[in-house]
């Protein structure tokens, strides 16, 4: 080999390493801005979302038939924007009633659902949910007999209410009234069409 050659073959050689490990350096920087990208729309994302759960407890007695009941209702927001959020709402309502000649009998009422709320002022938000409920009811068969059976019903929704957050991104709650337009609607039924919530937020 000539040293003409040698040097040709040297300078080759070095060229490659050189472009192999600029390569290698560009593709990490690359693979360590692109984490970098990921992470902070994670980190976006995450900052975005609020919780809560909705809390529910009555008892009441009259004219020999009593009841008691109790219920949960866990909801994420995601916000769009600042003062506009949508999220997935559950809820679960566990009721025991005991009407006098009858032995004690249990129900539960279960809906999936979800919402668009708008923070309108201050801590005033508006609220319209669209949900798919499973009531459970009792009623008297041809026979005389009690029967246990399960309502599915479209609910719509809108209301308003008030959350009292102690800062941004800290805890806080809320009351609102939520007006149930297929029970408005509904002519064979006396339940109350105006729902009355209470829940407890964090990041709202």
């Amino acid at each position: 080999m000539t040293k003409n050659t040698f040097k040709i073959a040297f300078t080759g050689i070095l060229i490659a390493v050189f472009t192999t490990a600029s390569m290698a350096q560009a593709n990490l920087s690359l693979d360590f801005d692109q984490k970098k990208k990921k992470k902070k729309k994670d980190d976006s994302f995450k900052e975005r979302l609020w919780y809560g759960a909705g809390l529910g407890l009555g008892f009441s007695a009259f004219n020999g038939q009593s009841s008691f009941g109790i219920g949960i209702s866990p909801m994420v927001g995601y916000k769009i924007i600042p003062r506009i959020s949508v999220g997935p709402r559950v809820s679960f309502f566990y009721t025991s009633q005991k009407v006098q000649g009858l032995k004690a009998f249990n129900l539960v009422d279960t809906e999936i659902g979800a919402f668009l709320r708008i923070h309108a002022f201050r801590g005033f938000f508006l609220q319209g949910e669209i949900g798919q409920g499973w009531d459970q009811e009792l009623y008297i068969d041809n026979t005389g007999d009690i029967v246990k059976d399960t309502e599915v019903a479209l609910n719509p929704y809108f209301g308003l209410g008030y959350n009292f957050s102690r800062g941004q991104g800290g805890p806080g709650q809320e009351i609102a009234l939520m007006y149930n337009f297929r029970i408005a609607n509904d002519v064979f039924t006396s339940q109350q069409p105006i729902q009355y919530r209470l829940a407890f937020t964090l990041g709202f």
